[in-house]
């Protein structure tokens, strides 16, 4: 008889069979039998025999239930390694002592609920981490609040020590002494070359990867990273807290940093839930929003909390943090190609296949627009051949005047391999959603058009799907060409200037001429010409209208306490006389509104439990647009050219070729025309206590603008008196106000 580790014989111990797993007796009943069995697996063998309704297993037979290779240095396939059987026994180790530690020091870990799913709702990614950089015990429980954010998530996975706690939606990746660990919201594109090159597992997660990548080059890791991701991981051993946020800010990125605590999180509802924390308005933040836009990629309208720019990362010790840039578009060199257009498409369609593979339950976003057509016929690629059709939702205004975009998407769809789906968006009212807007984005936000957003995304959950191939980004990304105007102006070739400018002019939807004359002061006598004009102008007192509209719509008082014309000063490379196409390019990609729109869009999709796909932001397809001179860009009329050229023999001509894109600027102009008599209460008498944070009189003068010209008004004076209303709803839900603008709104919205 075999010996045990003290010279003791060794007699299989009596395992306890389940209860389906055991016999039945004559009349129907379970008798409980106690089996003899060498190990668990006999249990589970017993169990789904039993359940296929076949002999339960003689204690000899050990067939195993996943067979593998054996190797002839493996004469046990099924026996753990003596290396991996002794690092899971410290484990367990380790695992006692901490939970004998919290249980001495009246500590508890965090519920477990927070790890379940809400129900009916599929699983969204996500982090959070907390450290009492004062040394403080971490608190028993988080905030109800906090925990609910979390878990409208979905599940919720955590790991805590004396004065931390971190959590993510997968499992937490990390050694089993918690010396080294990361909570990571992450999808790598590049994981391949990464499990080979770190010689990983290739079953490994994308948290695994990224962490031995930490392991292997430290800070310099996010170098090598290429896909979407937000993370912070805990280093123990150099005392350091490393976080990154990706290229382009996909995944958010939010933190608070003071003398007694870090905590990070990729959602703002988290942090803001914290009694440490709190939910006070961030004026500078606010004041931004207002003016159009945030002026730096780290302010946030909740006081307290910062978010960390796309492409930077994070690094925190007990000496302070540092924030430092590790990936800027203007590294890529500038590479002329003989073959751009194959090189374009070929690097489009690896990211539309990466992007497409992981799981079932994707679909595409198409809206007859040049950019999403081409992802929709890029991923029905190769899609047939496995027996599917690829589930298309589009966006149907088939009532609004001028515009109507169904003879392109049924071209598109015409080329086959689609499963279309119709949204009948006739009733399309953006102020009736407001409310339910301003919840799910925590507060006002710069995106008129998330209405429709928000709407499909619900009707892709309804119809099963929880991914979405969207085009978003394609503008940015192979970039129009605007900046090659001002290189053939500079050059003085009139000509060929005057050809281009057709293309810009078809996107903008103005005439020819209003693209070409702020180019025409290359020349010097127009240049004088201007400049004596400019100053007359002012000494008249008069101001174009989206100054009016924009900085200055802020509250003169608050507009001074925050900087907000240092801050919101026009320093667009566009008013260099020298900036080329690659200056513009550079600046689109870097602009703050790259990363803020990316977190509307997370927001949104996570209310409806639907995750946006993005692969125009491609790392690899992205520096490659970047290298590109600006001849591919824009040529021969054609904005995007490159892209448009990639898709010949794929699009319709009618949908590659077309110069236009819709405008969704006068269905928000009818919704609030419809309110006019409620729009010049609220500006005139200030019901909803807006004076704190508006200049009235420039609210009344873009409100004035908005009544009189109707569909025609300026652009910046429809989203001033689009953002003062939003702002009054918002006051009213956040204070709490009785028959406020948030009741009207949603009044009308019942009805």
């Amino acid at each position: 008889m075999p010996r045990g580790r003290r010279g003791r014989p060794h007699r299989p111990r009596p395992v306890r069979l389940p209860r389906r797993a055991r016999p039945y007796r004559e009349g129907g009943a379970r008798a409980p039998v106690r089996r003899a069995c060498a190990s668990p697996h006999m249990v589970r063998q017993a169990w789904r025999a039993d359940r296929a309704g076949g002999d339960l297993p003689h204690p000899g037979a050990r067939p195993p239930l996943s067979p593998r290779p054996r190797r002839p240095s493996d004469p046990h396939p099924h026996r753990r390694p003596p290396a991996r059987r002794r690092a899971d026994r410290r484990a367990c180790l380790a695992g006692r002592r901490r939970r004998r530690a919290d249980r001495r020091a009246g500590r508890a870990a965090f519920p477990l609920h927070a790890a379940r799913r809400s129900p009916g709702r599929p699983a969204m990614s996500g982090f959070a981490a907390l450290f009492r950089r004062d040394g403080a015990p971490m608190a028993e429980a988080l905030p109800d609040r906090a925990e609910a954010a979390l878990r409208a998530r979905g599940p919720c996975h955590w790991r805590r020590g004396r004065s931390w706690a971190m959590a993510a939606s997968a499992p937490l990746a990390g050694s089993a002494d918690a010396m080294a660990l990361v909570a990571a919201d992450a999808r790598l594109d590049n994981r391949r070359e990464l499990i080979a090159a770190l010689r990983l597992h290739p079953g490994s997660s994308d948290a695994e990867v990224i962490l031995a990548a930490y392991r292997r080059w430290e800070g310099d890791c996010v170098r090598r990273l290429a896909g979407d991701f937000a993370f912070v991981i805990r280093d123990d051993r150099r005392g350091a807290i490393f976080c990154a946020r990706d290229h382009f800010g996909v995944r958010p990125f939010y933190y608070a940093l003071d003398d007694k605590l870090f905590a990070a999180a990729g959602l703002t509802r988290f942090l803001t839930a914290l009694p440490a924390i709190g939910d006070a308005i961030d004026e500078q933040g606010l004041a931004d929003l207002l003016a159009g836009g945030y002026a730096d990629g780290a302010i946030t309208r909740h006081r307290g909390v910062r978010r960390l720019p796309p492409g930077h990362s994070l690094t925190l010790t007990e000496a302070g943090g540092r924030i430092a840039r590790y990936w800027h578009p203007r590294d890529v060199p500038v590479e002329e190609r003989a073959d751009a257009a194959e090189g374009f498409r070929a690097l489009f369609a690896e990211a539309v296949v990466r992007r497409r593979a992981r799981g079932d339950g994707v679909g595409v976003m198409l809206s007859g627009g040049l950019d999403s057509s081409a992802i929709a016929v890029q991923a029905t690629q190769g899609f047939a051949a496995t027996g599917r059709r690829m589930p298309s939702l589009s966006m149907m205004l088939d009532d609004t005047p001028g515009w109507n975009e169904r003879p392109f998407i049924e071209a598109v769809h015409d080329r086959g391999g689609f499963d279309p789906r119709f949204i009948d968006a006739a009733d399309h009212d953006p102020v009736a959603e407001l409310p339910a807007l301003l919840d799910e984005q925590e507060g006002p936000f710069v995106a008129y058009n998330a209405s429709l957003s928000r709407r499909l995304y619900r009707r892709a959950r309804a119809a099963g799907l929880t991914r979405l191939l969207d085009g978003h980004g394609g503008d940015e990304v192979v970039s129009h060409g605007l900046g090659r105007l001002n290189e053939l102006a500079a050059r003085g070739e009139w000509r060929r200037l005057w050809e281009e400018s057709a293309g810009i002019a078809g996107i903008y939807g103005v005439g020819r001429w209003s693209i070409l004359s702020p180019y025409l002061s290359h020349n010097r006598y127009v240049r004088l010409a201007r400049g004596r004009w400019d100053r007359i102008r002012a000494r008249l007192g008069r101001a174009d209208p989206g100054e009016i509209a924009g900085a200055s719509l802020v509250e003169p008082g608050l507009a001074a306490r925050v900087g907000l014309a240092e801050r919101h000063a026009d320093r667009s490379i566009k008013r260099s006389a020298r900036h080329s196409e690659r200056d513009v390019h550079i600046e689109l990609l870097t602009a703050p509104q790259q990363g803020y729109g990316f977190e509307v869009l997370d927001r949104m999709g996570a209310a409806a439990g639907v995750a946006g796909l993005y692969p125009f932001y491609d790392l690899r397809l992205v520096e490659y647009c970047l290298s590109l001179p600006s001849h591919h860009k824009l040529n021969h009329g054609l904005p995007r050219h490159v892209l448009r050229q990639a898709m010949a023999g794929l699009l319709p001509d009618p949908v590659r070729l077309r110069p236009d894109k819709y405008d969704f600027a006068p269905a928000l102009a009818d919704a609030l025309l419809r309110r006019r008599v409620a729009l010049a209460d609220l500006v005139g008498r200030d019901r909803a206590g807006i004076g704190r944070f508006v200049d009235m009189d420039a609210a009344r003068t873009a409100l004035g603008r908005l009544l009189d010209r109707g569909r025609a008004v300026d652009g910046a004076s429809l989203f001033a008196a689009w953002r003062v209303l939003m702002l009054a709803v918002w006051l009213d839900r956040r204070e709490r106000v009785s028959g406020g603008w948030s009741e009207i709104v949603e009044r009308e919205a019942a009805a």
